[in-house]
């Protein structure tokens, strides 16, 4: 497991989840109901064992109903739940917590969780507007802290704004739409920066800080290392002609080529300049949890087995039997399941 080998190599990332992540499906049922509680507490209990410094309450979290969800957050109390915008309606108090202050680094980092996606049955609840008490906790966190999270579960139309809605944010993470970010989007400079790491937890989402002093900008590079990164493999791309020959020399009637030359040359120098400026840096990158990505057998183990309990809880599945069967090989590969795959941060001073 990745979190895991970071652990062992010295390195201590905060990982956060914007929710989203408990149930299958919005369709809670008295059939699939026992199903979907085993597929939400096999998913905390995998938390649990990871470690978990912030989970924002979205809209799938609250599907089986606000009893349910305390019972939850009591059950694990190393998961801890944050919410800055839903209200209990009986005494019109937060039902969790508005934000944590998480020290990493000698860095302090505010995380706050926000919502404006909530289900129309729930009636036991009132939603504050994300936008306004965003930014009522923002004022409150920003002489505390170094560095402000948002977690923010919202609909897809809406995340693009985020940026200007939260602007004294530092980084945000969302859930609620399928698209993923990936290095080459356009980010805000000196952020807030955005991120959403698609659906069905099939990548990881990973941010490098490095801070050297508090008081200057960071600096997203993660599109300048792509872009370093591609010069380069065009200039190596031209010396495979021949490796012992100068470029100049190989292409010296080619007036086409050495101009395309001396324009990746510069544009090389350009992107390692920007690099090298940057006093505070962040380097973003999405890992794809595919075959190739190494299981913990412990966790591969509980999810597997989570899954065939499932299969069985669930009155809805025609072909469900009183045996527990091993699961198809497409299932027992995760391919389609929403076991957590959360967002991590590592910082390094």
């Amino acid at each position: 497991m990745a979190i895991e080998n970071m652990r062992k190599n010295g390195e201590d990332p905060l990982i956060l989840d914007s929710g989203d992540m408990f149930f299958s499906t919005t369709k809670i049922n008295e059939n699939n109901l026992k199903s979907e509680k085993h597929r939400c507490e096999t998913m905390l209990t995998v938390y649990d064992k990871i470690g978990c410094d912030g989970f924002n309450i979205g809209k799938y979290e609250l599907l089986a109903g606000i009893s349910y969800l305390k019972s939850m957050s009591e059950k694990y109390p190393q998961v801890p739940f944050i919410s800055a915008n839903i209200r209990d309606k009986k005494n019109k108090e937060l039902i969790f917590a508005p934000y944590r202050i998480v020290k990493k680094d000698n860095l302090n980092i505010g995380i706050i969780g926000l919502t404006n996606m909530v289900p129309d049955t729930m009636k036991s609840i009132i939603v504050d507007d994300y936008v306004i008490a965003g930014n009522d906790y923002i004022n409150t966190l920003k002489n505390e802290v170094d560095i402000i999270v948002m977690l923010i579960n919202g609909d897809r139309n809406s995340q693009a704004s985020m940026p200007k809605k939260f602007e004294e944010a530092d980084f945000i993470f969302t859930s609620g739409s399928t698209h993923r970010t990936n290095s080459s989007n356009p980010q805000a400079k000196g952020g807030p920066f955005l991120y959403s790491n698609g659906k069905q937890g099939k990548y990881l989402t990973v941010i490098d800080l490095e801070i050297n002093t508090i008081n200057s900008p960071i600096v997203d590079i993660s599109s300048h290392e792509q872009k370093k990164k591609q010069f380069n493999n065009r200039l190596k791309r031209l010396q495979k002609k021949d490796p012992e020959k100068k470029l100049e020399e190989l292409y010296a009637n080619q007036e086409n080529i050495l101009n395309m030359i001396k324009r990746y040359r510069n544009d090389l120098k350009k992107e390692e300049s920007i690099i090298k400026s940057a006093i505070n840096k962040m380097n973003f990158r999405n890992v794809a949890l595919n075959k190739s990505f190494k299981d913990d057998p412990e966790i591969l183990a509980l999810v597997d087995n989570a899954l065939e309990a499932c299969s069985t809880l669930d009155l809805s599945n025609p072909k469900k039997t009183n045996k527990i069967k091993k699961p198809p090989k497409s299932i027992k590969k995760n391919k389609k399941s929403k076991y957590p795959k959360p967002s991590k941060i590592k910082t390094k001073q």
